[in-house]
C-alpha cells in the first residue's frame, strides 16, 4: 500500500551536483522500524551497481544516497519513494521529488556534428545549467532555447574547410571546439550515408561512438554484411593500437536482443566493419501446445469493440515519423522509440497482425484506459504461457559450472522428462546442437543460447501473434507494441520476479493521462487446477498499479534507461473503478458490496467466474455460514468455490 503522510521529510529536497558528496535525506516517521529509498535506478535492497542506499535502524533519522550516482543524472526533477518498514515487515511508501541542479555547470561534449541529418550540419553539446545558450559558428551567433542541446547550421557548410563552434551558457561559461576540414579525396564517405532509428549519418568515423552507431545499424542488416568507412587519423591511431580491444568495446556497447560477432579489415585510413554469426532472423516455434482450458467468459474484455474500425484506416501510430525497420527486433526498437516502422517481409506480417488486433477490438472513441484494458485481457487470456521455452531457458542457465559430460547428461535427462513440454522438433534440435559440441561446457552453453534459445518465437511477438504461446518477454513486447500503435507511450521493463526467489522477468510501464503505471499481463494469466483439468482465468491484480505495489514482487533492472526515468506513481485501483451497482464496486468492504458484485457477475455479465478485492478488515469466509455463501444464495440460490486467494486481498471465485 502507498500510505500518504506516514513520513515527513525534514531536509531540503534539492541536490547540487557540484558538491559530489552523498545526499543526506532526513525525515521523521510514525513508529516504523527501518527505511530506505527507491526510484530512478535505485532498488530497495541497494543492489544496483551505481547506487548505495543505507537501510537505517529505528532511532536514526537519515538516509545517505550516493552522490556519485546522483551526479550522473541530468539536471531536473526526479521521482523517488521513501520506503518504510514496520515491525511486521510491511512496507509503506511515501513519494517525493528530488530536484537535481548544478551550480558549477558549463558546456561539454561540444561537437560539429555531421551525423544527425546528413548532409545537414548541427552543433551539439551537453550542459547542466538548465538555461538557454548561444552557439557561435564561425563567428555567427545563434540562440538555443533552454532544454535544447543542438543547433541546426544547415546543409551548405563546406566540409573541406575547418570550422569553429563556441557554446556559451547564459551565465557566461563557454566551450570551444574546432573541426578540421576533410580532404576532397574522401568526399564519397561524406556524401554516402545510412539511416537508422530516425537519424542519418555519413561514413566518416570521428570517434568510437560513431563506430558503435554504424555497427548497431549493420547488426540489424543480417549476417555477412559489411561497410567500409574513412576514419579520422586520431581515431584510427586509437583503433590500430589494439584492434581486438577496440572491436570488443564496440561489441560490448551494442544494444541488440540477439547474439552476433563483429570482425573487420583495415588499411590506414580505412576500416571495413563486418557482421559475422548474426542470429537475428529465422525464428523457431517451440511447437508447445498448452493443455489449459480457456475460460471464455463475457466479462473478459467487456470494454472491447468488435470491428468498429475499417481495416487499413489510419491508426494513431500512422502520425509518427517513419523509420525503416528490416526485421521484427528492429521494428520493436523503432516502435518503442515513439516512431512508425516501415517494414517488409516477416516483420510486416507481425506488424500487420498487431494492427489487425487494433482494427478488430479497439475503436477511436474508446479511452486510453479502455484500450489498455482490452490489450491486457487479450494477452492475459488468449496467449498460453510457453512453459517449454521457460524450461529450456532454466536448463541452459543451469549448465555453467559443470563439466561437459555432466552438462550433456543434464540435457538428456531434461529431454526425457515429459513434464518439460519439449516438442519432438525441440528435442531433435537440442540433441543435434549438444552432439556437435565436444570442447567445453561454456561452448555448449553458448551454442544452445545463440543457435536456438535466442531464436525462439516465444521470446518475441511471433510467439504471441503467430503461435499463441509466449513467455513474459514476448508478452511484454506485444503489450508495448499494441499500446504504441494506439499512440500510448509504453516501455518494456526487464528485471526480476522476486515473489518466489529471484527469476528473470519482463513487464511494462505505460503512461496514462500524464501518470505512469506498471502492468504485468503475463501475471494476469491465472491457471487454476481442479482435479485433472486446468482452467485459465484473467486477474487484474497487476493492471495499472504503482511502483510501490509492484516492488513486493518485481525488481526492475537499473539498466532500463528509458523506463527507470519514469517512476510509476499512478494506481488506477481497478477494483474500485468497476461499478457493479450504484455506490458499489469490485472492492468489497461489506456484505452489500459482496451481493452487488455477485449480481454484477452472475446476472449482468452471465460470468462463470468472479474476481474482486476484499478489504482486509472484512472477513468473507469465516463462520459456519460465511457471507460469501450467503451472497450467492441471496442472488440465485447457487454456491461458490474459492479457487484462488492471495492473502485474502484478492480472491477469484468460480460459480458451481
Amino acid at each position: 500500500p502507498t500510505v500518504q503522510g506516514c513520513v515527513t521529510i525534514t531536509s531540503s529536497l534539492e541536490y547540487d551536483k557540484a558538491s559530489r558528496t552523498d545526499f543526506t535525506l532526513s525525515a521523521t516517521h510514525d513508529q516504523k522500524w527501518y527505511y530506505t529509498v527507491m526510484g530512478m535506478g535505485l532498488v530497495s535492497d541497494g543492489s544496483a551497481a551505481t547506487v548505495r542506499t543505507l537501510s537505517t535502524p529505528r532511532g536514526s533519522s537519515s538516509i545517505q544516497i550516493d552522490g556519485e550516482y546522483l551526479s550522473t543524472l541530468d539536471v531536473g526533477v526526479y521521482d523517488f519513494y521513501y520506503v518504510v518498514y514496520d515491525n511486521q515487515a510491511k512496507k509503506y511508501y511515501e513519494p517525493f521529488e528530488l530536484t537535481i541542479k548544478n551550480t558549477n555547470a558549463s558546456p561539454t561534449n561540444v561537437k560539429i556534428n555531421y551525423d544527425i541529418d546528413a548532409p545537414n550540419v548541427y552543433v551539439t553539446f551537453h550542459c547542466d545549467c538548465g538555461g538557454s545558450h548561444t552557439v557561435t559558428f564561425d563567428g555567427v551567433n545563434s540562440p538555443v532555447a533552454a532544454g535544447q542541446d543542438r543547433k541546426l547550421i544547415g546543409g551548405s557548410v563546406n566540409k573541406h574547410n575547418s570550422h569553429t563552434a563556441v557554446v556559451t551558457c547564459v551565465g557566461g561559461a563557454h566551450f570551444s571546439f574546432t573541426k578540421a576540414g576533410v580532404s576532397s579525396t574522401y568526399d564519397s564517405y561524406l556524401t554516402n550515408s545510412y539511416s537508422f532509428m530516425g537519424h542519418t549519418a555519413d561514413l566518416y568515423i570521428e570517434d568510437i561512438n560513431e563506430a558503435i552507431d554504424l555497427c548497431q545499424y549493420l547488426a540489424y542488416q543480417g549476417e555477412n554484411v559489411n561497410k567500409k568507412v574513412y576514419v579520422k587519423s586520431t581515431e584510427y591511431t586509437a583503433f590500430s593500437a589494439n584492434p581486438s580491444a577496440y572491436l570488443g568495446r564496440i561489441q560490448d556497447e551494442l544494444v541488440i536482443p540477439w547474439s552476433m560477432r563483429l570482425g573487420c579489415e583495415y588499411l590506414d585510413p580505412y576500416i571495413t566493419f563486418k557482421m559475422l554469426d548474426v542470429n537475428a532472423s529465422g525464428v523457431i516455434s517451440t511447437g508447445y501446445e498448452g493443455t489449459d482450458v480457456h475460460n471464455d467468459n463475457p466479462a473478459i474484455c467487456h470494454s472491447q469493440s468488435i470491428n468498429a474500425r475499417t481495416t487499413g484506416s489510419s491508426l494513431p501510430i500512422d502520425q509518427k515519423q517513419a523509420v525503416s525497420a528490416r526485421n521484427v527486433k528492429e521494428m520493436l526498437a523503432v516502435v518503442e522509440a515513439g516512431l512508425r516502422p516501415v517494414v517488409t517481409g516477416s516483420a510486416l506480417t507481425q506488424y500487420n497482425a498487431a494492427k489487425e488486433f487494433c482494427y478488430t477490438y479497439l475503436s477511436d472513441d474508446m479511452t486510453d484506459k479502455e484500450k489498455l484494458h482490452v490489450i491486457y485481457d487479450f494477452l492475459a487470456s488468449y496467449v498460453d504461457y510457453d512453459n517449454s521455452a521457460l524450461n529450456l531457458y532454466n536448463l541452459i542457465a543451469s549448465l555453467p559450472g559443470h563439466d561437459l559430460a555432466t552438462a550433456k547428461d543434464m540435457i538428456e535427462d531434461a529431454l526425457n522428462d515429459g513434464t518439460n513440454g519439449f516438442s519432438a522438433s525441440m528435442r531433435d534440435a537440442i540433441e543435434q546442437i549438444a552432439d556437435g559440441v565436444n570442447t567445453t561446457t561454456d561452448d555448449l552453453y553458448s551454442a544452445l543460447r545463440n543457435n536456438y534459445l535466442n531464436r525462439l518465437a516465444a521470446f518475441s511477438i511471433e510467439g504471441v501473434f503467430s503461435d499463441g504461446t509466449a513467455v513474459c518477454e514476448g508478452i511484454s513486447y506485444a503489450f508495448m507494441l499494441l499500446a504504441r500503435i494506439e499512440g500510448i507511450e509504453c516501455y518494456q521493463v526487464t528485471g526480476y520476479a522476486t515473489n518466489n526467489g529471484r527469476v528473470a522477468h519482463a513487464w511494462n510501464k505505460v503512461k496514462l493521462d500524464g501518470e505512469w503505471y506498471c502492468v504485468d499481463a503475463t501475471w494476469g494469466n491465472y491457471t487454476i487446477k481442479q482435479d485433472s483439468e486446468s482452467t485459465k482465468y484473467v486477474s487484474h491484480r497487476y493492471f495499472l498499479l504503482d511502483e510501490a505495489s509492484f516492488a513486493a514482487s518485481h525488481e526492475e533492472y537499473a539498466g532500463n534507461a528509458a523506463s527507470v526515468k519514469n517512476l510509476a506513481l499512478g494506481d488506477a485501483e481497478y477494483y474500485k473503478s468497476v461499478e457493479t451497482e450504484e455506490g458499489h464496486s469490485l472492492y468489497i468492504s461489506d456484505y452489500s458490496d459482496l451481493v452487488a458484485a455477485v449480481r454484477y457477475y452472475d446476472q449482468v455479465n452471465n460470468s462463470l467466474y468472479m474476481e474482486f478485492m476484499i478489504d482486509p478488515s472484512y472477513d468473507v469466509l469465516s463462520g459456519a455460514y460465511p457471507d460469501l455463501h450467503k451472497a450467492f444464495r441471496a442472488v440465485d440460490g447457487r454456491n461458490a468455490t474459492v479457487q484462488y486467494s492471495n492473502g485474502t486481498v484478492l480472491i477469484v471465485y468460480f460459480i458451481v
